[in-house]
């Protein structure tokens, strides 16, 4: 059927276009011609599905072919998290299949006490981009939620810069937020605690440990005042900062850091929160800072750098061991960033993840 309905669009144009075109001409526009009909007939037999534990292979195949550099495959989440997805509640995985191959994904978790969808993973096979399929599984992803979950406003993603501009005209999509990123290798085993210590004790202030209750009760109180558009990033995930969203956000072996104020009347000016990522070659900590200010900013890297060490240390893992810091797009944190840890410290940048950006979208579903 496929072969035939290509023939039959190749015979008329070929009859249209050799009235104009001269017979090099008419052989490269055949050959344009076929490559476009090809991708258009796919897209007509793609099936969008959910996903099961049989299309592990294949989903980790499509995942290392989405990657420009084969560095970036150490650091890919989709091996490690996969399997889990499928039995976490309130969270649906699709697929698009062409034939017997799989060349989409797209997961979301439905969150917000039912009133939020926050979609953390979406890749295309590089050879069936722009064709529409990106389209097709965004709309079957909303067809699933306006079924089961009809209480659903809106949904939170991360979207690289340069698929916005489509996504915007398509779908209303609105950018809330870019965050930087830094990263760099943990030498664990010359993890020098001391000079790590003497360069945090240099800075003026101090943070420390907060309680997951402490969290609830008051850093999400004022949830305006520390997190951009009132929206709490973790691990490719972004959520609203309310109690609603508090055992998504929060995990055990999570570490939360908060300014040490003398005065406890006064609210808190910031937070970090670190935790561990599992990814298919290497052990990430990945932290999230927030603050507006400099200092707080330097105390509070040295504080999960510190938390990092530990924490990487004990998982006593052979995965090269990498510290991802997330914080609002600021290139003067990026600098302080860097000078602290490359220039004071030593360590060496992760570079398939280091000076990256991330975007984060909102998308209203009513």
């Amino acid at each position: 059927m496929l072969h035939n309905q290509l023939l039959s669009r190749i015979s008329n144009k070929i009859i249209e276009s050799s009235k104009h075109l001269a017979t090099g001409d008419i052989l490269a526009f055949i050959k344009a011609f076929l490559v476009h009909e090809v991708f258009c007939l796919k897209m007509e037999e793609v099936e969008i599905r959910p996903a099961s534990l049989g299309d592990y292979d294949a989903v980790v195949e499509l995942s290392r072919a989405t990657y420009e550099n084969k560095g970036d495959e150490d650091h890919d989440s989709i091996p490690t998290r996969f399997n889990g997805w499928l039995t976490e509640p309130k969270r649906a995985v699709f697929v698009a299949q062409i034939d017997d191959r799989i060349v989409g994904l797209r997961t979301f978790a439905i969150v917000n006490d039912g009133r939020s969808s926050a979609c953390d993973v979406e890749k295309i096979h590089p050879q069936f981009r722009r064709q529409g399929l990106q389209i097709k599984m965004i709309e079957a992803s909303r067809n699933f939620i306006r079924k089961n979950y009809p209480n659903v406003a809106r949904e939170l993603f991360y979207a690289p810069k340069k698929f916005y501009a489509n996504r915007q005209e398509l779908f209303a999509d609105q950018m809330l937020f870019k965050q930087d990123m830094i990263a760099y290798h943990l030498d664990l085993e010359n993890f020098d605690k001391e000079r790590l210590n003497e360069v945090a004790n240099s800075l003026a202030l101090e943070v420390r440990p907060c309680t997951k209750e402490e969290f609830a009760d008051e850093i999400l109180s004022i949830a305006g005042k520390l997190f951009p558009n009132e929206i709490f990033t973790m691990d490719g995930q972004a959520l609203e900062a309310s109690f609603a969203n508090k055992s998504a956000m929060l995990k055990d072996g999570d570490m939360l850091l908060v300014d040490s104020n003398e005065d406890e009347s006064e609210p808190f000016k910031s937070c970090s929160h670190g935790r561990i990522s599992v990814r298919s070659k290497s052990l990430h900590w990945e932290c999230y800072i927030y603050t507006k200010s400099y200092i707080l900013f330097q105390v509070h890297l040295l504080g999960q750098v510190k938390c990092a060490g530990e924490a990487l240390a004990d998982a006593k893992s052979t995965l090269k061991s990498v510290i991802v810091i997330h914080f609002l797009s600021d290139s003067r944190l990026v600098s302080y960033g860097r000078k602290l840890l490359e220039g004071i410290l030593g360590f060496r940048p992760c570079d398939p993840l280091n000076m990256k950006q991330e975007y984060v979208h909102e998308e209203s579903l009513e």
